[in-house]
């Protein structure tokens, strides 16, 4: 069985997207069957179901992506061949893992930075793509994610990777049912989150959907997942936030709190100009993509050096 609805969660790392994959499970929606372990940066669970998170991440590396690359992607890039076998996969992935569902939904931290990949392969399998967009605070994002690497936390340095995961393909969810949650309300007022996430999505509000409200509240939701709450006032007032961010924050903000609809023809002309901002940056970001892997591989030989050095002094260790 083909067609139904795909919903595709969005939002740049550190932002909520595991949260709020436990909130759509919580109102019924199918995540999959096998999920990835939790790891450190996130204890609760990441809710990715493991096949198609393997085939996503084969398809960053394609693109010759890490993690924290900050490159933007052309044209052209979506056109290489090695990319067809991935696409052949994942649409044998879906259909395996979700063919009998009619609304089920995917997570994956990069999921933002690939998006042209999943339009390539949702509307030839008749699946109807939905958006839920985890909005976190820039400053708030960058915080968290000084707590894993301090590097990649530097305000300075989550500007640009804040940016290339929210604002290039952004503008594809245009006329599609898109939902934007920001990750502060989802924590503060859980409940009225998820019917409000319900109602955008079109989903059920059943007795099973109001028990996985309650069991998400009291079960799932910890204090110790929320360790700062940034205001907009101080994104305004930081001097290291870059003004596309502030932007582009502003606007997704006012669409989380309802005062902007994700319909408005004027909200997408001021996402363009957004857009055209951050496509002037293309060359900025692909130095500090080179430096950063120079810097990475420099690292790597500061650290052969002394284990080099360590390994011939112990010479009654090796086999010989």
């Amino acid at each position: 069985m083909t067609g139904g609805r795909g919903i595709l969660i969005l939002g740049a790392g550190r932002s909520g997207t595991s949260t709020l994959a436990r909130g759509l499970i919580a109102l019924n929606v199918t995540l999959g069957r096998q999920f990835h372990r939790p790891v450190r940066k996130n204890p609760r669970g990441q809710f990715e179901e493991v096949h198609l998170l393997s085939l996503s991440k084969a398809v960053r590396n394609t693109l010759g992506l890490r993690a924290d690359s900050v490159r933007l992607l052309s044209d052209q890039d979506w056109q290489e061949a090695a990319l067809e076998p991935l696409r052949r996969n994942v649409r044998e992935a879906v259909a395996k893992q979700f063919g009998n569902d009619p609304i089920w939904a995917f997570k994956y931290g990069s999921t933002g930075r690939i998006l042209p990949f999943w339009f390539d392969i949702l509307p030839d399998m008749g699946i109807e793509p939905s958006f839920v967009f985890a909005y976190r605070n820039p400053l708030s994002v960058a915080h968290s994610r000084s707590r894993l690497d301090s590097e990649r936390g530097r305000v300075a340095k989550n500007n640009f990777e804040w940016l290339v995961n929210v604002v290039p393909y952004f503008h594809l969810v245009r006329g599609y049912r898109t939902v934007v949650v920001d990750y502060d309300q989802l924590i503060s007022d859980p409940g009225p989150q998820l019917r409000r996430l319900a109602d955008r999505l079109g989903l059920p509000m059943t007795p099973e959907a109001e028990t996985g409200i309650a069991t998400f509240e009291k079960a799932f939701l910890r204090k110790d997942l929320q360790h700062t709450h940034f205001t907009d006032a101080d994104l305004l007032a930081d001097p290291d936030t870059h003004p596309l961010v502030r932007r582009a924050a502003h606007l997704l903000a006012a669409l989380a709190r309802d005062e902007r609809s994700i319909d408005e023809n004027a909200l997408w002309a001021e996402w363009r100009d957004i857009r055209s901002g951050v496509q002037d940056l293309a060359p900025t970001l692909t130095l500090v993509d080179a430096l950063s892997s120079d810097v990475r591989r420099a690292s790597w030989w500061d650290l052969r050096k002394p284990l080099r050095l360590a390994w011939r002094k112990m010479p009654l260790l090796r086999v010989r």
